[in-house]
């Protein structure tokens, strides 16, 4: 059986003001990087989950969150003629996705979400664009994650306020 549920996605975008080159070093540097590696070492020997939580805070570093995966998109797209900017991250934290998908495993369809930066050419620099945690997991229906939503919200909304400084007005 076919099941469709309608949500509203609330979409943030914020001109940074930064080069594309710049914002992308800069984005990479105030989140972390989960290291493959690293879990799949976790998972052979079994570890227990409070060694996954203190990687997991290690990779986090000060703002809980890290790259889980990071593709250039405008790499291959720009053999067609027209340069394109733009990469697209999945960002997320392992310890915050196990509550979540403790909740509901259609979770994982969500988290880690998505994060892109890009430059449109336009005068205000490259911009960092996703929709808002908050938003997609109210699409799974269960009330007690509102709040781990608006933890993620607070959370890419910190980063975007470090990359933009004062130019992130109301963030």
């Amino acid at each position: 059986m076919l099941n469709t549920r309608s949500a509203t996605i609330e979409h943030t975008d914020v001109a940074t003001g930064l080069a594309y080159a710049v914002l992308i070093e800069a984005f990479e540097q105030e989140v972390g990087r989960w290291d493959a590696a690293t879990a799949q070492s976790l998972v052979q020997r079994k570890a227990p989950w409070s060694d996954v939580e203190a990687a997991v805070s290690r990779a986090g570093g000060a703002r809980g969150l890290m790259i889980i995966e990071a593709i250039n998109q405008g790499v291959v797209t720009s053999l067609s003629g027209r340069p394109k900017l733009c990469r697209l991250y999945l960002v997320g934290n392992p310890a915050i996705a196990s509550g979540i998908l403790d909740v509901d495993p259609r979770g994982a369809f969500y988290v880690p979400f998505r994060v892109c930066l890009y430059d449109d050419g336009g005068p205000a620099g490259a911009h960092i664009a996703y929709d808002r945690p908050s938003s997609f997991l109210a699409a799974l229906g269960h009330p007690e994650l509102a709040a781990v939503g608006a933890q993620l919200d607070e959370k890419i909304d910190g980063v975007t306020r470090a990359l933009c400084g004062n130019r992130a007005g109301a963030l």
